[in-house]
């Protein structure tokens, strides 16, 4: 694997690829589609893998990313769909889909084992990946995992309903420009620069078309069943300000997941690893090198 120091931008110039074979609709008589996915490398030690969210890439990882390759092998990888990985046909965008494609992407990558940081939608695939193939993972780290709530603007939840191919379409750099200061609790970072990176790999038919079907084919409800049934620990950390998951959201999962470590983490938002990266890096580094303890 390439290791990286440049500063992470969105750019296909970054990182390497490798090349998993998706397992297809079910049912389907299809050879496997193959898939380029992009990634990167950066620091040495046990290896850290980093998962982001739908509409996402690796670039929300730029400012985490060197603190935490100071004491781990850091891997992001960019989930098919988004970022420079392939737009993929034969993938539907499941939990389950989802959950074994970051299994393959190890496999890819030849780590037998890792540690894990997730964001949002991209912490359920995670979490879920870690239910289905427990001995892939040692410590699971996930930063307010969920999906789409009732906070989230309208634009974003027509996505899920019958008319989303519609919608899918409708969403331009004005709309980036408007939404994204919401993930923040200071929406002052959210620069033109920020915006800039964040549409550069949303805008085309294709990148429209795999949020769309992410979104309406992520099941919580299923996730955390399943997730329940691993009957694992898992360390989940909220944003205290966040205005799109709110913190009631994180006393329903307790009495979902009883035995996890949670964390919150004040004057941050829905994504806190952008505004809190050092906070943020401590708690993970914190809470794998001290198994249990609260970070």
């Amino acid at each position: 694997m390439k290791q990286n120091y440049r500063p992470i931008v969105n750019s296909d110039l970054i990182g390497d690829y490798i090349t998993v074979e998706l397992p297809g609709f079910p049912g389907a008589q299809e050879k496997p589609e193959p898939c380029r996915i992009h990634y990167l490398t950066m620091g040495s030690g046990e290896p850290l893998l980093l998962v982001h969210s739908v509409a996402q890439s690796i670039y929300t990882w730029r400012e985490i990313m060197p603190i935490l390759a100071k004491s781990y092998c850091v891997v992001a990888i960019e989930l098919p769909g988004f970022g420079y990985s392939d737009r993929p046909l034969s993938l539907n965008y499941s939990m389950d889909s989802m959950a074994d494609v970051i299994v393959l992407c190890l496999d890819a990558l030849g780590v037998k084992k890792t540690h894990a940081l997730g964001v949002t939608m991209g912490a359920l695939y995670t979490m879920l990946a870690a239910a289905k193939y427990p001995d892939r993972f040692m410590k699971v780290i996930a930063l307010t995992p969920g999906g789409i709530t009732e906070k989230m603007p309208n634009k974003i939840r027509r996505l899920e309903r019958p008319l989303g191919p519609f919608y899918r379409e409708l969403y331009g750099k004005k709309d980036f420009q408007k939404y994204l200061p919401l993930f923040y609790y200071d929406g002052t970072v959210c620069t033109d620069e920020v915006v800039e990176q964040y549409f550069k790999t949303c805008d085309d038919h294709a990148s429209r078309q795999a949020i769309m079907y992410a979104i309406r084919n992520f099941d919580e409800e299923y996730a955390f069943s399943e997730i329940q049934k691993a009957n694992r620990e898992f360390f989940i950390i909220w944003g205290e300000e966040d205005k799109l998951q709110p913190m009631d959201r994180l006393f329903e999962i307790r009495k979902l997941l009883p035995n996890s470590v949670y964390h919150g983490i004040r004057n941050t938002g829905h994504w806190m690893h952008e505004e809190k990266a050092a906070q943020i890096a401590e708690a993970v580094d914190r809470y794998i090198r001290y198994q249990g303890e609260e970070a």
